[in-house]
């Protein structure tokens, strides 16, 4: 079953489709529609670098969160709709805010 994600990038009027298999983690995705998504950790999680928005289908478009990403965002998902992309899992279609990755880079410089 082929399901679709939708990447709306950040300063950008492009917003790129494609398709996705349940079970793949939405890096994935993103890698394979030329979207990039910062990440640093590698996907262990250990950052917050691939912090992702789910603007479409918040509840089911992805696996429920494990412990090590709820252990990282906190319980503000239902506020928040955000997500790690390195450890969310399709299982359906969405719309995804994808933030800057510069502007994600240079708030870490000037700590």
């Amino acid at each position: 079953m082929k399901l679709k994600i939708c990447f709306q990038l950040e300063d950008s009027d492009q917003n790129i489709e494609v398709e996705a298999e349940p079970g793949e983690k939405l890096t994935q995705v993103a890698s394979r529609a030329g979207v990039t998504i910062q990440q640093t950790c590698g996907g262990s999680p250990s950052c917050t670098d691939c912090k992702i928005k789910v603007l479409e289908n918040a509840e089911s478009a992805f696996a429920p969160m494990q412990f090590d990403e709820q252990a990282l965002l906190g319980n503000v998902f239902f506020i928040t709709k955000e997500r790690l992309a390195c450890q969310a899992i399709v299982t359906d279609s969405s719309k995804i805010f994808v933030p800057n990755p510069k502007k994600i880079h240079n708030s870490l410089k000037r700590k």
